[in-house]
């Protein structure tokens, strides 16, 4: 009986390393890249056109979060491995990861062999695969220094999670049992904080700097 080989999709915004990704995969015997994915609101729709045994995740992709993505993959397709593969080496970052039901995580500076043997495991065990490298450290809100440095608030954490989900500011203040008027003055305090001036914006800053409920 010939041996099916497992089907990955692979979600990056960065073609140097979709490239890369690729060339690994070219000839290999157990696994092949069925599609890739740049932009984040694309994932699902793709998810769904090929069926992957796995995806490859980044976090940092236009428009869509990836924990939210990876909640949404598990939530509507649990029988499909997803490994987290990025550049943040947080401890904080690996937790979300592990609470949204992801399969394993693996810094993108990790060699061809250890991203082939994070596949292989997270298909022959249940045990959450760690990549080599990543930082060991507790997650913190209170203490996190970088918080009290820009002084984010629990509320317009809650209010910035709603805004990357693409809620809008109505919905939000639903949500939230608060009025549209205080949603808006936070979103106009958060945008001043962080230094930006959109939600596009607001996305790549939570993306990169653990913004995360």
């Amino acid at each position: 009986m010939t041996k099916r080989i497992k089907k990955i999709l692979l979600c990056e915004d960065h073609q140097i390393v979709i490239d890369g990704l690729f060339s690994i995969f070219k000839n290999h015997t157990d696994y092949c890249i069925v599609d890739s994915v740049k932009n984040g609101k694309d994932v699902i729709p793709y998810v769904k056109a090929t069926s992957p045994d796995i995806i490859l995740l980044d976090l940092n992709l236009p428009e869509k979060n990836g924990l939210i993505l990876l909640k949404e993959i598990k939530d509507d397709f649990p029988e499909i491995k997803v490994i987290v593969l990025t550049m943040y080496n947080k401890e904080s970052v690996v937790n979300e990861v592990i609470k949204n039901d992801g399969d394993g995580f693996l810094l993108k500076n990790c060699s061809t062999e250890e991203l082939i043997e994070a596949l292989d495991c997270v298909f022959k065990s249940s045990t959450f695969y760690r990549g080599k490298g990543i930082t060991k450290a507790p997650p913190s809100f209170e203490g996190d220094t970088f918080y009290k440095k820009i002084q984010i608030t629990r509320r317009e954490k809650e209010i910035i999670f709603e805004l990357i989900q693409g809620l809008s500011v109505p919905l939000i203040s639903k949500k939230l049992f608060i009025s549209v008027h205080t949603v808006e003055t936070h979103k106009k305090n958060i945008f001043k904080k962080l230094n930006i001036h959109n939600s596009i914006d607001l996305v790549k800053f939570a993306n990169e700097s653990n913004l995360f409920l």
